[in-house]
Parts: structure tokens; sequence; C-alpha cells
């Protein structure tokens, strides 16, 4: 009886192992033959899931939303205001392997897209998602009465999401956990300061 292919489950594999030949060899190296090896299976097979490379690089962008919406949905229930909103942008930072991982293939293929129209699309599917975290935090935050009276939330939504952009980004270049911390701690300084009113 042949054995049964969980379908699903070899695709992320593979998207994953692309994941990290991206970090590792960047864009020249997300080949079929090294991401076949990375993800221990044979070329043909891979070809089988991802015929095409835009179809590969898409799928990539996809599992990077994937991860980080899963990780937030599993943050613990008990959290709320402030402490939920940080944790929530807490995993689309580069704290940890993972993330990192994520944001530097997120970022190559970001780059890609700007001249590549076939993946342009979902690199814009990703930033909206991050979009959508960001306005979700700003009404948890309302919510919880932790945005000043007169702080526009739309405004707030998208200098938050410039925030937390360039806060992944320079995570990524610092390099050391311990200095990709210092993005966390300014993206939990900005909300702190949200509570306070606009000064006049």
């Amino acid at each position: 009886m042949p054995r049964l292919i969980d379908v699903d489950a070899r695709n992320a594999e593979i998207a994953a192992a692309s994941l990290r030949v991206l970090e590792r060899d960047g864009l020249a190296g997300l080949s079929v033959r090294r991401v076949a090896e990375e993800a221990g299976i044979a070329t043909a097979s891979l070809r089988r899931a991802f015929p095409t490379q835009h179809a590969l690089r898409e799928h990539c962008l996809a599992l990077v939303e994937e991860r980080a919406t899963a990780r937030i949905r599993a943050l613990p229930p008990d959290l709320t205001g402030r402490r939920l909103v940080e944790a929530m942008l807490a995993q689309l930072l580069p704290l940890d392997r993972e993330r990192r991982t994520e944001l530097a293939a997120q970022i190559q293929l970001g780059v890609l897209a700007l001249t590549d129209p076939a993946l342009r699309a979902a690199a814009v599917r990703l930033d909206t998602a991050v979009g959508r975290a960001c306005r979700a935090a700003v009404a948890i935050l309302a919510d919880a009465g932790q945005l000043g009276r007169d702080r526009d939330p739309d405004y707030e939504a998208q200098r938050l999401h410039a925030l937390l952009d360039g806060a992944a980004v320079h995570g990524l270049w610092a390099g050391e956990a311990t200095q990709a911390v210092h993005a966390l701690d300014l993206v939990s300084r900005h909300l702190a300061e949200l509570a306070d009113e606009e000064s006049g």
C-alpha cells in the first residue's frame, strides 16, 4: 500500500527550509537543489509541490504570515490592554531565531517584489496583515482606556506600523538577541506614550 503524504505538512516544511536558505544564502541561493537538500527531500518532490520559483517564493511569504498569526492566537487569554498589545507586536519582531529567519526572508522577498509583479501581491498581503495587527493593537488600547482621547486611531495605527517596521529592521541588523530586545523596548515605550494626551 503506498505511503500517504501529508501534503500540507510537506509544503510547510519546504517553505520553512526555503526561509532558512534565504536567511543563510540570500536570494541567489534560493535554488531547487538547495531547498530540497535543506528540506531533506528529492528535487522532483519539491518541483511537484512548487513547479515554479514564484510559487515557492509566494508560499514563503504566506508561511511568515501563518506563523506570526499562529503565535498571536496562542497568546495567553488572560493578557489584556497594553500587555496584550506588547505580546502581539513582539511576535513581529526578530527576538529569536525563528522570527529573525522570517524577517530576513520577508525583507529579501519584499525587495524582489518591487520589480517582480508576480510576487508583489503576496508581499502586499503580508504588509497588509501587519497593518491589520497594528489597527487591532490600537483598538485594544482604546478599549482598555490606554489611548489618549485626542489620538486619532487611524493615524496611530499607521504610525505604529511604521515604527514596528523600523524597529524590526533595526533589531535584525543589531544581530545579537540582547540588542534586538531594544526594538521591543522602543515599541513598549511608544505604547506607553499613546496613553498620554497630545500636547498642544
